[in-house]
């Protein structure tokens, strides 16, 4: 019996660490959006910022730097998402809700991020206002 119950442990530890391991760009994206948007929107920056690609950090920093303080951020939803096989980009529409703490009122954005597929790691590389109020 106790063989059994092990056997049936190591078989779903083994399946869930080959489940990791056969994760492809295109889950790794899903999942990796998921975690950057929710912590961009709850100002985790340490989760967030590892993901920028050096070269767009600047540009990022200054579009978000009033986020968690003078504005904050109601819910980010992914509106779009345009996965390129063939060259391992993503181009992602996101819709953040927010409001200035000083004025209480509601305001809808739309950003465009892209991202770049690299050593087995994405990457956003530019973030850009697309439509709305601007941060």
């Amino acid at each position: 019996m106790k063989f059994n119950k092990i056997a049936v442990v190591m078989s779903l530890v083994f399946l869930a660490l080959g489940c990791g391991l056969a994760e492809g760009p295109r889950e790794k994206l899903d999942r990796g959006l998921f975690q950057f948007n929710e912590g961009l929107r709850w100002g985790r920056y340490s989760d967030v910022l590892p993901v920028v690609d050096a070269d767009a950090r600047e540009h990022f920093q200054k579009m978000h730097e009033e986020w968690g303080t003078t504005i904050l951020i109601t819910a980010a939803d992914v509106l779009q998402v345009l996965y390129n096989d063939r060259e391992r980009k993503a181009d992602i529409s996101v819709r953040y809700s927010w409001y200035r703490k000083k004025e209480m009122t509601a305001y809808d954005t739309v950003t465009k991020q892209h991202w770049e597929y690299r050593v087995g790691k994405w990457w956003l590389v530019a973030e850009e206002f697309q439509s709305g109020q601007p941060f």
